[in-house]
């Protein structure tokens, strides 16, 4: 049995990996969670550097965070760069989402940037001839950008970011394939005055409702993708 890590940046209610959690169980994958942030039993904070041995591990998945990676001065986020550069060194599958992505980006010599607007709702991207990803919908919250190394492979663009890159067998996406309706509701719960000024959470609701079997069945597809790569040896 395979067994993925999941990395995840938010305490929320809801878990934060969403659809793609669910896929992985069911397709019989070991899946053990890596909570970044938590609280001791007196509810004092604490940060968990401490990862996992890759040795121990088939692939990784780090999910998204409110948190933006030029903004962060703690050592937590040095740590994580380098562990995920530590993942690619060794050939194992890798798939950045959103936060996650802009770590990869920085652990491949690239760097992360504030974008010149919100890409926030649903939606649909150009692919180029070697990308396996449906072009859309995606659920997309996000207000920074990559730059990346020329090495690195661009496989799919918004006029905004970059959505999906790869260098090796790491895979970075700048969208949200993990949204459920519940997932949503914690972000805007915990975000929702990010969209101040942008899509109204009504309007947004409402798009993700008409649109969240359409988004499950390209989470799916690219799963498929991803944990393909995961069953192939380095």
């Amino acid at each position: 049995m395979k067994t993925v890590l999941l990395i995840t940046h938010e305490q929320t209610s809801s878990t934060d990996t969403g659809i793609v959690g669910q896929v992985l169980q069911e397709e019989g994958y070991a899946v053990q969670t890596h909570q970044m942030f938590g609280a001791d039993p007196d509810g004092t904070p604490r940060v968990d550097v401490d990862f996992p041995s890759p040795e121990d591990i088939d692939a990784v998945i780090a999910f998204g965070s409110f948190s933006h990676v030029y903004d962060v001065a703690e050592d937590w986020i040095d740590a994580e760069i380098a562990y995920i550069a530590a993942i690619h060194r060794q050939g194992i599958p890798y798939l950045g989402i959103c936060f996650g992505a802009q770590l990869l980006a920085e652990s491949l010599g690239g760097r992360t940037v504030r974008s010149e607007r919100m890409e926030v709702g649903l939606v649909t991207f150009e692919t180029g001839y070697t990308c396996p990803v449906p072009p859309g919908p995606w659920f997309s919250w996000h207000s920074d950008k990559v730059e990346l190394p020329e090495d690195v492979e661009v496989l799919a663009s918004t006029p905004i970011a970059p959505q999906v890159f790869r260098s090796g067998r790491s895979i970075g996406l700048q969208f949200h394939p993990e949204v459920t309706a519940e997932l949503l509701e914690e972000w805007l719960r915990i975000g929702g005055h990010e969209l101040d000024g942008e899509q109204g959470k009504e309007a947004l609701r409402q798009a993700w409702a008409d649109q969240e079997h359409h988004a499950h069945e390209n989470t799916r597809e690219l799963l498929d993708w991803f944990l393909a790569g995961v069953l192939q040896p380095a």
